[in-house]
């Protein structure tokens, strides 16, 4: 051996502060340690570290091998910093073991006993359909799928009906007391299921349809369903299945197959839209965002506001001052992070509403129109078309605010209404005619008289461009078809006339399937009425003598037909929930 190299020897490792040294400690430290940890804390330090197994370990708890002095009390010191705990491993015992097998064997019975029920219950059955009851019956679950994930506590839990008197119901006899924790489930499933059972959507059609021959058998009936109307049943609940577990399509199918009851409005009252922060004038307009459940008015009191519109509390978003411009009319832009508001000025704002900030626009370079009030923002958001003096429609670009071009016609314009895509633009005058134009050739293309002619005030276009409603002075509305936009058809005959108000139409809106239309007049009390399309009739449930509309000065749906907000003359806007309709 060198004699350089220092002689190996094995030393105890006696560190002055052990972790866990019992010794060491008062007995108010062992006390608290007992508190926290529970049970005796001395016998929990001298297991703790000591989970690994002797040939895991690289070294001995008791003795360290060193090399020299000074290295010893050093790696001694170090061991006793950290030390691994894999916590306890559990070890089945035997009883348990014995208890999993009884589990497996009661299991085994019951699956047996099941499939003989269900054999004897209905011989024309398939085997996969008998394996799918099976497990419906053994896990309790409703969808014949395999839980994913059990608590093996169950298996050896043990329930005393009788201690509760809430339990006490789940007894199948009157001396029963102790049963298994997964009979337990089993019965506390059967129990809700009875009190709440599973709607029909969420019942997977070959259950339904196997359900259904059950109870046809149990009955004693002979007749049986036909092939036509089993698949048609299938198919209608397929359907239903697969629209509750996606995400894509559901508004657009309900759209598409739901048509609106002609007779009765199934509509209720909620809280009204503003009640957070009532305006102190009259509303001049009510308009929902384009993209959310916002709800913007505006009035003569110069104040714009937004609500956030729920049916309960309807909180207050912001609002915004005009300090030199009364509101006469208020609109979002399609993107909806803009308002456009105007009043009997030569100028108008543009209020950004997420930023804040707001844009003066000083008027219309060329033209000297005294009042911009009246106007109408193009659906694709590229124009403005504003009214002007002497028949002129001024076409302004939203993105530069600058004159685009002159639209005109022969007589004063009263209203304006855009295509879906804005490619075209309808107005009407005073004398009744109602001019079509092109906005990209700046050119009419088609002008076509109002039935009656009797000083047309609005016009509006439906959505899906199917209807064009003209109302008058008097209070009659024309509906006409697509038969408007034949150039070679003058004189149309309107699909029906409506005399339902009896004084000047100031407002006449569609819904966004189009199969709503309501018109107002704010002239006269309670001027208000819903068209139901299809038929064009009048809704004669509502709204009823009973209801405070007051002088309707502005009214609104929101983007799914959920709402209905009407505003009047006392700075209120009811807000009515359509419940056709979904309210999101």
């Amino acid at each position: 051996m060198p004699a350089n190299k220092p002689q190996r020897k094995k030393v105890k490792s006696t560190p002055k502060n052990v972790l866990g040294d019992s010794s060491q400690k008062d007995e108010t430290e062992r006390d608290l340690e007992a508190l926290v940890f529970g049970g005796d804390a001395d016998d929990m330090w001298n297991k703790a570290g000591h989970e690994l197994s002797d040939e895991e370990a690289d070294f001995d708890q008791d003795e360290v091998e060193v090399y020299d002095e000074n290295d010893n009390q050093k790696e001694a010191d170090d061991q006793q910093l950290f030390y691994f705990d894999s916590g306890p491993i559990a070890t089945p015992s035997d009883q348990a073991k014995e208890d999993e097998e009884e589990v497996d064997e009661e299991d085994a019975s019951e699956d047996e006993q099941i499939e003989s029920d269900v054999e004897t219950e209905d011989t024309e059955e398939s085997e996969d359909e008998v394996d799918r009851l099976k497990r419906v019956q053994v896990d309790g679950y409703g969808y014949g799928r395999k839980p994913a994930w059990e608590d093996q506590d169950d298996f050896s839990l043990q329930v005393s009906l009788v201690d509760a008197n809430r339990t006490k119901k789940l007894r199948e006899t009157e001396d029963e007391d102790i049963i298994s924790g997964v009979e337990y489930e089993q019965r506390l499933r059967r129990q809700f299921e009875k009190v709440n059972p599973v709607p029909t959507w969420a019942t997977i059609p070959s259950l339904r349809q196997a359900k259904k021959r059950r109870s046809k058998a149990v009955e004693g009936s002979d007749s049986e369903y036909s092939d036509e109307e089993e698949e048609h049943s299938d198919f209608e609940e397929d359907d239903d299945v697969h629209m509750m577990r996606s995400t894509h399509g559901i508004l657009d199918k309900r759209r598409a197959s739901r048509k609106l009851p002609q007779k009765d409005l199934s509509i209720i009252r909620l809280r009204n839209a503003n009640q957070m922060n009532y305006s102190q004038s009259v509303i001049s307009t009510v308009q929902f965002h384009p993209n959310s459940q916002v709800m913007m008015t505006a009035g003569l009191d110069k104040t714009l506001r937004l609500f956030q519109i729920d049916g309960k509390v309807n909180h207050k978003i912001q609002s915004v001052y005009f300090q030199d411009m009364p509101i006469h009319r208020s609109a979002f832009h399609p993107d909806g992070d803009h308002i456009v508001a105007t009043g009997r000025r030569k100028y108008f704002y543009i209020y950004d509403v997420q930023s804040g900030s707001v844009d003066k626009s000083s008027g219309i370079w060329g033209r000297e129109d005294r009042s911009l009030e009246q106007f109408s923002i193009s659906p694709c958001g590229n124009y403005i078309a504003f009214l002007g003096r002497d028949g002129y429609i001024i076409l302004i670009s939203f993105k530069t605010k600058q004159w685009i071009a002159n639209l005109k016609m022969n007589s004063s314009v009263h209203s304006v209404d855009w295509s879906a895509d804005g490619k075209y633009i309808w107005g009407v005058g005073i004398d009744g005619e109602v001019y079509q134009w092109d906005v990209a050739q700046r050119a009419c293309v088609h002008r076509w008289m109002d039935d009656g002619a009797f000083k047309p005030s609005v016009m509006a276009v439906s959505h899906n461009e199917d209807y064009y409603a003209v109302g008058s002075k008097s209070g009659v509305v024309n509906v006409y078809g697509r038969d408007v936009l034949r150039t070679d058809l003058f004189n149309p005959t309107p699909l029906k006339a409506l005399g339902n108000l009896t004084t000047r139409i100031n407002e006449i809106k569609f819904n966004h399937d189009s199969q709503l239309m309501g018109i107002s007049s704010n002239r006269k009390k309670d001027q208000f009425r819903l068209v139901h399309l299809p038929s064009l009739t009048v809704f004669s449930n509502w709204p009823t003598a009973a209801t405070p509309l007051s002088y309707v000065s502005s009214f609104d749906f929101s983007p799914r037909s959920g709402y209905l907000a009407i505003g009047n003359d006392k700075g209120r806007v009811l807000l009515y929930r359509l419940n056709h309709y979904p309210s999101a």
